[in-house]
């Protein structure tokens, strides 16, 4: 899709999105966004003057429809183009809690569909006057493209417990895990991720001996459990509902349905399971 502002009645610039559009680069808080046009003059004009671009981006699934406000990006210098199509980028800053729910809204989709209200101001003519215009911009930027951006900032998840590696390989091992279960949730296979997760906790089982003490103090009343007792009890039932995706048994699991706030639920449980694991594996 190209955009055409009119600046005057002779004189328009062309707007059309950068092969590799949007960029996030890591920020305090958020992400520094950097959205790439290309811009042409569609006439000559020796005298033309510098023009300030700037631009309000509105994301959603559908070009016409639930179009939300997600920041406000201009660009960092007056751009003066020419008639061959130039590079200019806009940059502005979104928070983790906009990049999130960004996510939520996508909700696991092929794409997402990019508004830019751009508007386009110069200094013109004699006597001087300020001359410009605006209009919209639609693409859509492809889900490969955006994952690998959250990537990059780390921040594409409803997941914000901090777990760190150890030396402890089979602790390195389940952070793998996890990392790649938070992967798979942005493309949207969701019992992928539940699987993934199911072998992170597999190895707390083995790390904690949960299913022994489980057993041992099965006979006992809930309220007698100690401590470590109703740990390990946690540890078996996450594991246990992890383990329903798993598996298609008769009359059971085979009916089990996951919705993404299940899989999330359960990838974060993985990860509060596995920090609570990281000091005793490091050691």
């Amino acid at each position: 899709m190209t955009l055409h502002i009119n600046i005057a009645p002779a004189e328009a610039l062309a707007f059309e999105p950068a092969r590799r559009a949007l960029r996030l680069w890591p920020a305090v808080g958020g992400a520094q966004v950097q959205l790439s046009v290309t811009v042409r003059r569609t006439s000559e004009r020796k005298d033309a003057p510098p023009y300030q671009v700037s631009a309000a981006m509105l994301i959603g699934t559908d070009p016409s429809r639930d179009r939300r406000l997600l920041t406000h990006l201009s660009a960092g210098h007056l751009t003066n183009p020419a008639q061959v199509a130039t590079e200019l980028t806009l940059t502005g800053f979104v928070t983790d809690e906009q990049l999130r729910v960004a996510e939520a809204l996508r909700e696991g989709g092929d794409h997402l569909w990019v508004t830019l209200q751009v508007s386009v101001t110069c200094v013109d003519g004699d006597p001087a006057q300020l001359a410009g215009g605006t209009g919209e911009l639609g693409f859509d930027l492809p889900s490969g493209e955006w994952a690998r951006e959250l990537e990059r900032v780390d921040a594409g998840s409803y997941i914000e417990i901090l777990v760190p590696l150890t030396s402890d390989n089979e602790h390195a091992t389940g952070v793998r895990r996890l990392r790649k279960a938070r992967e798979l949730i942005r493309h949207n296979h969701l019992e992928e991720a539940l699987g993934e997760a199911r072998k992170a906790v597999e190895a707390i089982r083995a790390a904690e001996s949960t299913s022994d003490t489980v057993r041992q103090a099965g006979s006992k009343a809930r309220r007698d459990r100690d401590q470590r007792e109703r740990w390990a009890f946690l540890v078996e039932d996450v594991f246990s509902l992890l383990s329903g995706a798993a598996h298609d048994d008769p009359g059971t699991t085979e009916h089990f349905v996951w919705t993404r706030e299940d899989v999330l639920a359960l990838v974060t449980a993985t990860a509060g399971l596995l920090n609570r694991r990281s000091e005793r594996a490091g050691q």
